[in-house]
């Protein structure tokens, strides 16, 4: 008796423009693909220069008033690890 094979999701490739629709414009159609990908639904893949590049930006855009980054170190690492998408 032969078992089926889960089937492997579709996969999508994200850019940095990508990612920054899919986390800042929640009516997206990033968005929607990050959603999925949270549920295991599609893959998501981005090289590991688009991570930079969204890093770049939340530590140079991102400050209060006086200058300072928003976010921490720890903090961004801590958001690499929760975003649904696998960086090579």
């Amino acid at each position: 008796m032969k078992t089926a094979r889960p089937s492997k999701p579709t996969t999508w490739e994200f850019t940095a423009e990508h990612l920054v629709r899919a986390i800042f414009d929640p009516t997206s159609d990033e968005a929607i693909l990050l959603e999925l990908s949270a549920l295991n639904k599609v893959e998501l893949h981005a090289s590991g220069m688009v991570w930079n590049k969204f890093l770049w930006l939340m530590m140079n855009v991102m400050k209060d008033a006086s200058g300072s980054s928003l976010f921490t170190g720890a903090q961004l690492g801590e958001m690499k690890n929760s975003i649904p998408v696998i960086f090579h």
